[in-house]
């Protein structure tokens, strides 16, 4: 944690000393370290560090890319071309170890971010108490920036605690969590806490998205601004796979109802008019600007992942690190319908097949997903049923606005499902096939405790069944927070 701290602090510090516009974050001009004192001096100056709160949240070694992959090759739908080690192997086979770069490097990676909000809230709420930003900002702005910093913040430790803990429905959140760092760390003094609960992360998750969520933008009025920067619906559209992966189905069906309306076609009621894209691929094409895409992080051929991180290396069919397709009886690939546009959009390359969502292999400039529509939308109807208790029609017309996007004769009637569990199973595959490639699958295993299924590769063998019980269910803590942290349980 000392590097981490460290490296977050010099991030929070460091500040444009020019103007921005609101879309310089994406586009960084070279970056001038200014003193703690002046931080908060003009709106400009504020305005870059809620841009570098963001630009930390997407870094490579997070959501940037990194997250969603291991999400995804540590399940059953990928195989690897490459043992490097470097590449993920470790997470593919699921021989991570304390050691494992990976497995330091995600957690040092969320917590540098974690910290950089701190500073940052810290810092403009002491401003903002005495008196200092009088002129600089109005009340609106202030309470936009610290709306984005709190959400940024729990997004940080839901996907710390998805990866390095048991999952909330074992034990009802009474297994070890991760510590809960919510003040700033400026020196060394703080290193040693005590890991929360599981349940007590979840809760300051709720609390700093439920805390952001009325006093963040409607809109942004900026197609641009409303895709790579948190407002209301974001945290709305988050707050339904927090309380999804917490069995609180009541919840989610009372988030979704904020936005999703009763029928079809299924186009936010309120804020940002989130709704699927006509076009399945053209949503994951440049320039990343459909209003399914609630929450993504954008890149430039100057501001990306760097190299080994980004979501093309991993998934595009010219590399030689890239992870392909089981394509086996069995396999999801198998299962998919041959006219279903998420299966007639991969690439086969030396008998190879490949998803083709990320293409940019030399600029690095596709965009990270976080959270898309299509999820709200499936989340909504999965809540609806397990809530209830009962298949509705209105859960079936939500996961048929999914399905049919991409299979248009797919549709589900009522009569397809002679059971609850028929409808949940359909639900769960369907989430398989429309998020592959983007993190879910992984997340998805957990939250139900199914065994993430074996695999085998004509290369590297066989990976046995990874059952809930097992350790390796999920990563270990990193011997770098057991070393600088003399409180945290391994």
């Amino acid at each position: 944690m000392k590097k981490t701290i460290k490296g977050s602090i010099i991030l929070a510090l460091i500040l444009l000393i020019t103007g921005c516009t609101k879309d310089e974050w994406m586009n960084p001009v070279p970056i001038t370290s200014v003193y703690d004192q002046f931080a908060f001096d003009t709106k400009a100056r504020i305005e870059e560090q809620v841009n570098g709160i963001y630009s930390s949240l997407k870094s490579g070694q997070h959501l940037g890319g990194r997250f969603q992959i291991y999400n995804d090759v540590r399940c059953d739908n990928f195989l690897p071309r490459s043992s490097n080690l470097v590449t993920n192997f470790a997470t593919w086979n699921h021989t991570v170890i304390s050691s494992t770069n990976e497995v330091q490097n995600l957690w040092g990676a969320i917590y540098s971010t974690v910290n950089t909000v701190n500073l940052f809230l810290e810092g403009i709420e002491a401003a903002w108490s005495g008196g200092k930003l009088d002129g600089v900002i109005t009340q609106a702005e202030y309470d936009q920036y610290r709306a984005e910093a709190l959400a940024v913040r729990a997004i940080c430790y839901f996907d710390l605690v998805q990866m390095y803990s048991k999952p909330y429905h074992m034990g009802n959140g009474a297994n070890r969590g991760v510590p809960l760092r919510l003040t700033a760390n400026k020196t060394r003094e703080g290193n040693d806490m005590a890991p929360s609960t599981v349940a007590q992360v979840y809760d300051q998750i709720l609390n700093d998205l439920n805390d952001a969520e009325p006093f963040a933008k409607a809109d942004f009025s900026n197609t641009s601004l409303n895709i790579t920067r948190v407002h209301r619906n974001t945290i709305i559209a988050y707050k339904t796979r927090v309380y999804l992966h917490m069995h609180d189905w009541d919840a989610v069906v009372t988030e979704s109802a904020k936005i999703v309306p009763d029928a079809a076609p299924f186009t936010a009621k309120s804020g940002v008019a989130h709704a699927l894209n006509a076009s399945y691929m053209a949503t994951f094409a440049s320039p990343n600007v459909t209003k399914e895409s609630i929450f993504s992080l954008p890149h430039t051929s100057s501001s990306n992942p760097g190299t080994q991180n980004f979501l093309a290396h991993y998934y595009q069919k010219g590399s030689s690190e890239s992870y392909y397709l089981v394509t086996g009886p069995g396999s999801l690939y198998a299962t998919m319908d041959a006219t279903d546009v998420r299966k007639t959009s991969m690439e086969t390359a030396s008998s190879k097949v490949y998803i083709m969502k990320y293409t940019d292999r030399s600029t690095r400039t596709d965009w990270s997903p976080v959270i898309r529509w299509a999820e709200v939308l499936l989340n909504r109807s999965e809540a609806l049923v397990r809530a209830g208790n009962a298949v509705t029609q209105e859960a079936v017309d939500l996961l048929n606005a999914v399905r049919t996007r991409s299979f248009a004769t797919g549709a589900y009637t009522l009569a397809s499902f002679a059971t609850i569990d028929d409808f949940i199973n359909a639900i769960l595959l369907e989430r398989n096939m429309e998020f592959l490639g983007e993190g879910i699958r992984n997340m998805d295993l957990m939250r139900t405790g199914l065994a993430i299924p074996s695999k085998s590769s004509p290369d590297f063998g066989t990976v046995g069944a990874i059952l809930p019980t097992a350790q390796s269910y999920f990563w270990p803590v990193p011997d770098s927070e057991l070393s600088y942290n003399k409180l945290m349980t391994p």
